[in-house]
C-alpha cells in the first residue's frame, strides 16, 4: 500500500506521563495510543511490528514441536476454585459476574484451562509428551500501570503448556523451550541474560526469565558479565557486610523532624549517613498488623517479603491502620531501642 494511502499519526512531542524513552518513542512514532491506565491501542504501524514479532515466535514454536490452539480470554471461576488460585491470585485477579450470577474471570495466564482440558481429552499416556501454546490477549489489573506497554494490564502474551510421563521428559522440554527462547531473543537482534527468577503465584520448583538489557525498564536483575552467573532480584541472594558494627557515638534523645516523612530527609538533618537511618514500612497479614525495618537507603522487595515466614499474603497498611494501631501518622513510625 502506498504511504500516501496508509494512515501514520505521529507526535511532535511524547506527553508529559512517557517516562521511559521507548514509551516517549512509541506514542511519537504512531506505534500506540493510550486508553485508560495500562491499556493501549496498537495503531497501524505497531501491529504491524506486533505481528512480525509474532510470526518469529510462531515459527520457533513450531519448530520446537509446540502445537498451537487458542484458549477463552473468559474463563470460569470453578477451575481457579479448584487449583485454589481464586483466593491466591489476588486483586490482580480482574473478576466478574454474568447476568446468572455466575464467576467469571480476565485470564491473566490459563494454566487451569488448559489442565482441564488435557484431562478431558488427553486418554493415554502414548499421547506423552504434548506441548500447547497460545498467543492471546491477557489482563492483569497491575497496582501500578507504567511505562507504556512495558508493564501495561491488558496485553498480548505467548504462553506454553507441557504434559509429559515422568519428570526425565519434563527436564527435556524445559531445556527445549529454554533453546527456544534462545533463538527468539538472538532473531530479534536483542542482547539479553536468561535469569533464576521466582516462580510467583504459578508455582513450581525453578523459573528462567530472558531480560533484555537496557538502561531503561521495569525489573533488575544481578549478573556478572564474566561468567554465567545471572539472577533476577527477588532470588538474588545479598550478603550482609563484613564490617565491624561501630557503637553508638551519643546516647538516645529525642529529635524533632517536622513534614520530614522520609529517611533522606532525616538523615539530611541529622547531618548522618543514610545508611544509618532505619525505614519502617507498615503491613497487614490476614488481621496481622506488622511493621518492616528496612536500613535507610535499601528498597523494599516485595517478593521475598512473601517468602517471610506469615507474610504470605500480605499487603501494604493504610494510614487509618497505621493511626489506629501505632497513634501517629506514617511517616512519623520507627523502633526505639
Amino acid at each position: 500500500m502506498r504511504v500516501s494511502r496508509y494512515f501514520i499519526s505521529t507526535l511532535r512531542e511524547a506527553p508529559a506521563d512517557a517516562e521511559i524513552v521507548s514509551h516517549q518513542l512509541m506514542l511519537r512514532a504512531g506505534l500506540i495510543r493510550r486508553l485508560a491506565g495500562g491499556i493501549y491501542t496498537w495503531m497501524p504501524l505497531g501491529l504491524r511490528s506486533v505481528r512480525k514479532v509474532e510470526a518469529i515466535v510462531r515459527e520457533e514454536m513450531n519448530r520446537a514441536g509446540a502445537i498451537e490452539l487458542s484458549m477463552p480470554l473468559v474463563q470460569p471461576a470453578e477451575l481457579w476454585r479448584e487449583s485454589g488460585r481464586w483466593e491466591k491470585y489476588g486483586p490482580e485477579l480482574l473478576r466478574f459476574q454474568d447476568r446468572h450470577q455466575r464467576d467469571f474471570l480476565i485470564q491473566p495466564t490459563s494454566e487451569e484451562v488448559i489442565t482441564d482440558l488435557a484431562r478431558n481429552e488427553l486418554r493415554s499416556y502414548r499421547q506423552l509428551p504434548v506441548h500447547f501454546y497460545q498467543i492471546q490477549t491477557k489482563f492483569r489489573d497491575e497496582r501500578r500501570p507504567r511505562f507504556g506497554i512495558m508493564r501495561g494490564r491488558e496485553f498480548t502474551m505467548k504462553d506454553g503448556y507441557s504434559f509429559h510421563a515422568d519428570y526425565a521428559d519434563l527436564q527435556r522440554e524445559y531445556r527445549n523451550m529454554y533453546d527456544t527462547y534462545t533463538r527468539i531473543f538472538t532473531r530479534l537482534g536483542l542482547k539479553f541474560r536468561a535469569v533464576a527468577a521466582d516462580t510467583g503465584s504459578i508455582g513450581g520448583t525453578g523459573s528462567d526469565e530472558f531480560h533484555v538489557l537496557a538502561d531503561s525498564g521495569e525489573d533488575a536483575i544481578a549478573y556478572c558479565p564474566e561468567s554465567d552467573y545471572a539472577a533476577n532480584v527477588e532470588l538474588a541472594e545479598a550478603l550482609a557486610p563484613a564490617v565491624a558494627r561501630p557503637a553508638a557515638a551519643a546516647s538516645m534523645h529525642k529529635v524533632p523532624t517536622p513534614g520530614m516523612t522520609r529517611c533522606e530527609d532525616v538523615a539530611v538533618l541529622l547531618g548522618a549517613p543514610l545508611a544509618q537511618t532505619v525505614k519502617a514500612i507498615a503491613a497487614v497479614h490476614a488481621d496481622k498488623f506488622v511493621l518492616l525495618l528496612l536500613r535507610g537507603d535499601h528498597s523494599l522487595n516485595e517478593i521475598k517479603t512473601q517468602k517471610l515466614p506469615g507474610m504470605d499474603p500480605f499487603r501494604f497498611a493504610t494510614d487509618a491502620e497505621v493511626e489506629r494501631h501505632l497513634g501517629c501518622k506514617p511517616g512519623y513510625i520507627g523502633p526505639v531501642g
